[in-house]
């Protein structure tokens, strides 16, 4: 393709690239609401610990060389991409439920005049878009240090992990006001039964 031609179709390909982006950001930012009952199957326990202890691991032993570190680097993003998607997962449905909950706030009615639930849906709306903003870059950049061989960035799963813990708390608190069953249920699908959550905090820190 010839210098001219190649400018000739620049215009074309930036357009398509914002295009993407856009929906990309779209999609990101406004998934299809879903009612609680549809995403109880679909969440997935999320045990941070584990991979965290992995990592730290694979960080204080003597790095391997040549096809052995590669498999190794290969094996460490796997681990790790199979727990940044499933935190990806429950926040991205937490976020669909949050969307239809928003929906049946009256769209009169003004931010002064909401309940204490109704206000917490609103917080809780941008807050789990935000983090699905930041994982789905995180995935991103996750890919990226695979291609180029890096090891992975353990303060990067350990600021999310915060973020997402605090989402996860406020939706079992959210659960609570539709029932106690949809509590304890949310709570068993989560694996966080055995944690005897209360109030929003758990009996054991160090399983957060």
């Amino acid at each position: 393709m010839s210098v001219l031609n190649l400018f000739a179709v620049l215009p074309t390909i930036l357009i398509v690239i914002v295009i993407f982006a856009v929906v990309l950001l779209k999609k990101v930012q406004y998934p299809s609401p879903l009612v609680w009952g549809c995403i109880l199957n679909k969440v997935v326990p999320v045990r941070a610990h584990l991979v965290l202890d992995y990592n730290k691991e694979i960080d204080e032993e003597e790095p391997m060389e040549g096809r052995l570190g590669r498999r190794e680097r290969r094996q460490q993003f796997l681990v790790n991409w199979g727990y940044l998607c499933g935190e990806t997962k429950n926040t991205t449905l937490f976020l669909q439920t949050l969307r239809f909950e928003k929906l049946k706030i009256k769209d009169r009615k003004r931010g002064l005049k909401y309940d204490p639930e109704e206000t917490a849906i609103v917080g809780l709306i941008d807050e789990a878009t935000e983090l699905r903003s930041k994982q789905v870059w995180w995935q991103l950049i996750l890919q990226l240090r695979s291609r180029l061989g890096l090891k992975v960035d353990r303060s990067m799963f350990l600021t999310l992990l915060v973020y997402y813990k605090n989402l996860e708390k406020d939706m079992v608190a959210l659960a609570r006001t539709e029932g106690k069953w949809l509590e304890d249920m949310l709570l068993e699908r989560l694996g966080l039964t055995e944690w005897r959550l209360i109030e929003g905090g758990h009996s054991d820190p160090d399983l957060a």
